[in-house]
């Protein structure tokens, strides 16, 4: 392309032949590519170019405002998507997070749209819990001038599925709000109900608010847009493909426990991440896996099936577009419906919410045709299968220090409900069957809720079990990397000294450097009584009070129990280290938390 800008009858003057060169090479190849297909797409469809890829001036109207809370990012995501979709088409719209959003400024509001994940058990996002708090309090208001709209995320896979988008949605309306549109729940795959529901949204502020035109930019004028704000355009539909460059075992062979150190390279990819952010793995199913399923309800692998809008084998649909190692209700129903399996359905029925989720937790799909003589044939079953989703694990590493590579702690996802055993997609991929020199899908998840302090010689009390020690390798060495050493205050937890000490030689070097302040292990299987992380911050309560005092940061990662354990324990903590009644300890540890010194990745 820019050899051609050279030749004699090229229409640019020698002035914009040199900023075009200048412009056009510091773009990678994938931005490059975009740039050639989007150029070439206008000039085939007769259309002009914009002038800029900023959009003109808005007209005058009414600004829709966009509320979103995320745990993982994906709201954020969805929602900054839809403010610039507003942008590019000339369309006023404030985008705000709630955890930068006034409760009591709700009334004001006329027109507003809200983009709301689920965490945990049902949960809001940590950055909406005071949003929560104040709609369900005496003090929230009337709001019957507000019209609005919400758009909900979740997993399936969960009893509680966008269980805070539908209480937010019926709190919205009990207070008086009318929403102009019907609440849309997401599963995994999001990406098309959300363009769907932001492009109704678009539609709306237009038709009753005044604003932009629909013709004033072109409709991938927000791609455009993003492309420009992020140098790096590999997403979660759009993945990097990365090299292994080395997969090595950090647990002992004694060890019950399956872990992994993978590094990746993110040669050429132009991805920049920071401490506490996280990467998205695409990983297909196991070939194997897929044969035994297939083979146990006689369906031929090379039957041709619709998967979504696709015309694949079915051995093709189950390898590379949809889950089979996790279950959903909707799916043990769906199977035992089109299946003609009432034993199965009989079974699931009779049990109980917490017996229905352990079923659910603790199978797959090949356990299930195992078990009950399904007769589906390969589109049936296609059809009852959720689309594969990409799998999330805290980085490992600082960029500071490992430079193009990337590093990842995975733990093999391991299950045996009927004495058969069973591994997760992503950590048998990765663990057991990509090796090294293989190929992996990737994508980043910036996480900004859970970065070192911005002040240097901020304290950080590091928390976490298993493989949630990962992203404190990180931070560790980004401060050796910056050369800076605030106190720092490592607590960890697994089953053995002996053989789960994971990066034991890096940490207890640290330590021994005086980058590490402290080490506190709870080994919960060498004693008769099982120990905790939390235990350890029981019995650390005034030395943790001591480091709150000094404007400590905790950080906490690892599974939901245990960051539910460990938040519980600060608060005993501070009621033993300052005498305070258990209400005024949950407001302290409430208070950490809107101050963002309380910082968890929770999974």
């Amino acid at each position: 392309m820019l050899n051609a800008l050279n030749t004699d009858n090229s229409p640019f003057n020698e002035q914009q032949i040199a900023s075009l060169q200048s412009s056009l090479g510091a773009l990678d190849p994938a931005q490059s590519m975009w740039l050639s297909g989007y150029l070439a797409g206008q000039l085939s469809a007769g259309g002009a170019l914009p002038a800029q890829a900023t959009p003109a001036a808005a007209p005058a109207g009414q600004a829709l405002t966009i509320l979103y809370g995320s745990e993982t990012g994906n709201g954020e995501t969805v929602a900054e998507a839809l403010a610039a979709r507003f942008e590019a088409a000339g369309q006023p719209a404030e985008l705000q997070s709630l955890d930068g959003f006034r409760p009591a400024a709700l009334k004001k509001l006329e027109h507003a749209v809200f983009v709301m994940s689920t965490h945990g058990e049902g949960d809001p996002p940590e950055e909406a819990l005071d949003f929560f708090e104040f709609l369900d309090s005496d003090r929230a208001p009337k709001l019957d001038k507000l019209s609005y709209r919400v758009l909900a995320l979740g997993d399936s896979s969960y009893a509680q599925f966008c269980e805070a988008g539908r209480r937010l949605d019926e709190r919205l309306q009990a207070l008086g709000a009318k929403p102009f549109g019907p609440r849309v729940d997401c599963d995994v795959d999001y990406d098309s109900p959300a363009e769907t529901w932001g492009t109704e949204v678009l539609e709306h502020a237009r038709e009753t608010l005044g604003g932009g035109e629909a013709a004033a930019q072109p409709a991938n004028a927000a791609h455009l847009h993003l492309v420009q704000a992020e140098p790096a355009p590999w997403t979660r539909l759009q993945p990097f493909s990365s090299e292994t460059l080395r997969v090595q075992k950090i647990t002992a062979n004694a060890s019950e426990k399956d872990v992994h150190h993978i590094e990746l390279s993110l040669e050429d990819s132009g991805i920049r991440y920071e401490p506490g952010d996280a990467l998205g793995v695409w990983a297909p199913n196991d070939p194997e896996l897929v044969a035994e399923i297939l083979d146990g309800l006689s369906i031929d692998p090379a039957t041709k099936v619709t998967a979504g809008e696709r015309e694949v084998t079915v051995a093709e649909a189950l390898t590379e577009h949809h889950e089979i190692t996790r279950l959903a209700e909707a799916t043990v129903r769906g199977l035992a419906s089109a299946g003609g399996q009432d034993t199965l359905a009989e079974e699931y029925e009779a049990l109980d919410d917490a017996g229905q989720r352990a079923f659910i937790e603790r199978r797959q799909l090949a356990d299930l045709v195992a078990a009950y003589p399904f007769q589906l044939n390969a589109q049936a079953l296609v059809d009852q299968l959720r689309p594969l989703a990409s799998r999330s694990y805290s980085i490992a590493s600082s960029q500071a220090l490992v430079d193009e590579e990337v590093h990842l702690t995975v733990a093999t996802l391991a299950s045996d409900a009927i004495g058969t055993e069973r591994r997760g997609v992503a950590s048998q991929f990765l663990n057991h069957r990509v090796g090294e020199g293989g190929q992996v899908r990737v994508f980043l998840e910036p996480n900004r809720r859970f970065r070192l302090p911005e002040n240097p010689e901020t304290p950080i009390v590091m928390i976490g079990a298993g493989t949630g020690v990962a992203p404190y390798r990180a931070f560790l060495q980004e401060l050796e990397a910056r050369g800076t050493n605030p106190d720092a205050w490592l607590i960890f937890g697994n089953p053995h000294l002996r053989t789960d000490f994971l990066y034991q030689r890096e940490f207890l070097k640290w330590r021994a450097d005086g980058l590490l302040n402290r080490i506190d292990a709870a080994w919960s299987r060498d004693q008769a009584e099982k120990r905790y992380v939390q235990h350890i911050v029981a019995e650390q309560a005034e030395r943790l009070d001591e480091w709150l005092a000094r404007g400590a940061h905790v950080y906490l990662c690892g599974a939901l129990q245990m960051g539910e354990a460990v938040t519980s324990a600060i608060a005993d903590a501070l009621v033993e280290s300052r005498g305070l009644d258990a209400e005024a300890a949950a407001a302290a540890v409430a208070n950490l938390r809107r101050e963002k010194r309380l910082l968890k990745d929770l999974y």
